[in-house]
Parts: structure tokens; sequence; C-alpha cells
């Protein structure tokens, strides 16, 4: 029990930590994840909790990695999606489970659907294949992390060096990073602000022979309040690249942000699981 609680808090003040740098700032790159037969496929787009309002768009998102193995064969995959925001900063984001494996040969593809509504409270998972909506109301999650506490009992299970290392994560960017400002431009009709990050891996950290370094441009919209394009290398797993095309300013339908009438709907309640992670009731005294 000792174990899981010196896990929780150390997540918890390296992600308080990390957010602490640029609260602003989306995820710098899109990424996979691969479980039995199909690939979901979670970009920029894919997690948002600041609410954006006064400022609508609605756009088409393409995700594409490349990875060239060893013996010079490719892996190429190209998904897409589409988001929508209205002026009241209700989000609608639809996304691709991709079959791979023994599923590819099926002409069918899975959608993911999901409709964030902060005049409502609610978020809505869709199903279209099933035509049903599951439904869970937002709370807020309020986490107090004491630092001095878990630095105590970081103390007594970590070494001298180790606690060093999380101290640096915690108060300052990563170690062997460089970060490079790109500038402005306008991309898709949206101007735009770039970045460049490099992380250098020195060589033996991973069993490495030689430095590795990881590569991510990043383009912000300050006015949208998200990343119209980003490209990653990384030479451990390929390239990525994300962006948004047909960037439209024009006040989306409302019916984007609504459950169709024919779908079954189903409450979830507060805090319900698969939807609400990380999040609870908070207590009356609270």
């Amino acid at each position: 029990m000792t174990q899981l609680r010196l896990t929780f808090a150390l997540g918890a003040l390296l992600s308080a930590g990390a957010f602490a740098q640029e609260p602003h700032q989306p995820p710098p790159f899109g990424f996979a994840f691969q479980g039995g037969d199909f690939l979901y496929v979670r970009t920029e787009g894919g997690m948002e909790n600041k609410i954006v309002k006064n400022s609508p768009y609605s756009a088409q998102s393409v995700t594409e990695f490349t990875q060239t193995l060893a013996d010079g064969n490719r892996i190429h995959r190209t998904t897409s999606g589409s988001i929508a925001r209205d002026s009241e900063g209700r989000t609608r984001r639809e996304q691709a489970m991709t079959a791979i494996g023994q599923m590819s040969g099926s002409a069918e593809t899975v959608k993911s659907v999901m409709i964030n509504d902060p005049v409502a409270g609610a978020t809505y998972s869709l199903e279209p294949h099933s035509h049903s909506a599951h439904v869970s109301h937002n709370t807020t999650f309020n986490l107090r992390v004491d630092k001095a506490a878990v630095e105590g009992m970081m103390k007594e299970k970590m070494s001298a060096e180790a606690m060093a290392k999380v101290k640096m994560r915690v108060r300052g960017p990563e170690p062997n990073t460089k970060t490079d400002e790109l500038g402005q431009q306008v991309m898709e009709g949206v101007s735009v602000q770039g970045k460049r990050v490099t992380r250098t891996i020195p060589a033996g950290e991973i069993g490495n022979d030689r430095a590795l370094e990881i590569v991510t441009e990043t383009w912000f919209s300050p006015e949208l309040q998200v990343v119209v394009m980003s490209r990653t290398t990384d030479p451990r797993s390929g390239d990525s690249v994300y962006k948004l095309t047909n960037v439209s300013r024009a006040e989306p339908d409302r019916s984007l942000f609504e459950v169709p009438a024919d779908y079954q709907i189903r409450e979830e309640g507060r805090g319900g699981a698969g939807v609400n992670i990380m999040r609870r009731t908070p207590r009356p005294e609270e």
C-alpha cells in the first residue's frame, strides 16, 4: 500500500510540474495505442481540458505514421478524423479505429465520436455502429499535493541521485532538451506560432550505442488554442505528422453537438467509469 501511495503521489507531483511549465500548450505530438486487432489513434485534438469560447471552428484532421524497419520494409498508416467547436465551447471529435491484423479484411470502419458539452456539464460518447450513446456528467476533481509529504516518502524509497532527477523534472525543463522558436506563419488560413523541441538521449542511457535525438516541431494557434500541425521524428519508432485541413471559422451546425434522436442513451452518472477517469463527486464539506 505504501508503494502504491508513493507511485500515485510521485505521478501527481511530476504531472503538476509538467502542467506548470506551459499550461496553455496541448500535447506536442500524436501517438498510437495498439491493442488486439485495432489501432486507435489519438492526436493533439484527442484531449482538451480547457474550455474555449467565442472562437468557433471546424476542420478535418489527418495523422500519418511512417516507420522504416531495419530490413528496409516500410510501414505507413494514415488516419482521418474531424473536429468542431462552437461559440459556447462545445466540442465534437470524430476519430476512426483502423482495423489491422486479422480484422483488416473487414470493410467496416469503427468510429468513435466524443461530444463535450460544458454548458450542460456532460460528456457524450457516441457509437455510430450500434446507435448508442453513453453520457457522463462532468464533476470537478481537485487534487491536493503536499509536496513536503511526498518528498519525505520519496526519500525513504529513492536514492539521492534518483531524487535529484525527479526534482529537476518538477522544477525545470527536462535535461538534454533544447527548444527553438520558429516564428510565425499562416497555415490553413490560421496564424500559428512554431516551436521545435529536440530531446537527446545520451549514449548508453537506454542501451543505445550512440546518442539519439527526438525532434518535435509544433505549430500552435493562440487564437484557436489548438495545434494546427505537428511533426515528430523518433529513430526508435519512426515519424508522425498531425495536421488540420479545411479549417473553417464559421459557426458549426448545432446538431453536431447533440445526440441523434434515434440513439439509445445510457446514463453513466457522475464520474462514470470509462468516461470521467480521475474525476469524483466533491464531498459537501469541500
